[in-house]
């Protein structure tokens, strides 16, 4: 079968799908093996099932991971990855980006049949090499841009969570018909995804994490900081530095941040957004962050830190767990819930 090479042009349109473009009876008498059963392997597992779709999951030695007796508690059939690979019509990869790598050179790459779909949840090592795809088989992505446990909250409400699908391969001519089912099976059609090509998913989540997570992380413990070091009650610095920007959040996103700076908060706040926020914001950082993810310089760092048993990021979470602010958290949560 000739391979379907996509364009990043044709894929990056900003072509938003929803339930009535997405059909399941696609992967109806498919086997779709979920291969890892944690953050978003189980949600996604128990979604997919719910939709009517014959699940089975692939997990590590049993005496060493705790994801297969997690799925066979589910009712799961589990079996090694090798083995549910080998079932596979789909083959959908949820398992750690550092630990994909060998998993896939061990147990995926010589297992995967001709004409089946291989379908990542992020593009990491596909798009940096480290995961180089048979060419008689679909490439596909699609990400649900939420932790997991929301996936399936959502998907148990009726709803579901905003999501991003790719193709990057497609040998069979329907790759982008089997990916947009799996996003339809876990909730994510229902609110709407996103057309993207593997780059645009892979370094835009990593600057995403780097920039908004990592700089409003940074940004409350500063606050924090400097209000205890000012004399500030630590209770009342963790209120300001956490439960404040909580408060605020949801209101932006439902009615968009100029409605919520105009309209729904004070004149004195306003004029302090306005006036003060872009003092705290570096953007020269920001555009470096940015081309240091574009040129792979991140990924090179993160696989380096995971290859020596990530020394640097246990003793970085040693040092954050016994933070002044950490401990005022548990205090707090004591004290106030966690409502």
């Amino acid at each position: 079968m000739a391979v379907i090479e996509r364009r990043k042009e044709d894929l990056v349109k900003n072509q938003v799908y929803r339930d009535n473009d997405a059909n399941l009876d696609v992967l109806k008498g498919k086997v779709i093996a979920v291969l890892g059963y944690g953050i978003q392997g189980g949600p996604q597992a128990l979604c997919m099932r719910d939709s009517g779709l014959n699940v089975i999951v692939g997990a590590g030695p049993r005496d060493q991971f705790s994801d297969w007796d997690k799925a066979a508690n589910d009712g799961f059939e589990v079996m090694s990855i090798a083995d549910a690979t080998r079932k596979a019509d789909i083959v959908h990869v949820l398992l750690a980006d550092p630990a994909q790598p060998s998993v896939y050179r061990d147990s995926i790459k010589k297992n995967l049949k001709s004409g089946c779909t291989l379908s990542f949840a992020h593009g990491f090592n596909v798009i940096y090499g480290i995961i180089q795809p048979p060419t008689d088989v679909n490439v596909v992505l699609f990400v649900p841009n939420s932790p997991g446990h929301l996936v399936r909250e959502k998907y148990l409400q009726g709803s579901g969570i905003y999501g991003a699908v790719a193709v990057d391969q497609d040998v069979t001519g329907n790759a982008l018909e089997i990916v947009l089912a799996i996003a339809k099976a876990v909730g994510s059609t229902r609110v709407g995804v996103v057309g993207v090509d593997f780059a645009s998913e892979t370094e835009g989540d990593n600057f995403e994490e780097q920039v908004l997570y990592g700089g409003t992380i940074a940004l409350m413990q500063a606050v924090f900081d400097v209000m205890v070091e000012n004399g500030y009650a630590p209770h009342f610095a963790y209120a300001k530095a956490i439960r404040s920007l909580r408060s605020v959040i949801d209101v932006m996103d439902e009615i968009g941040i100029e409605e919520y700076i105009s309209e729904r908060s004070s004149r004195t706040c306003e004029f302090a957004v306005r006036t003060s926020g872009p003092r705290v914001i570096n953007r020269d950082e920001i555009r470096k962050i940015f081309m240091e993810t574009s040129q792979g310089d991140f990924a090179a760092r993160w696989m380096a830190e995971w290859q020596i048993g990530m020394v640097h990021l246990n003793r970085m979470r040693r040092t954050g767990q016994n933070s002044p602010m950490e401990k005022t958290g548990r205090e707090w949560r004591k004290l106030f819930g966690k409502a």
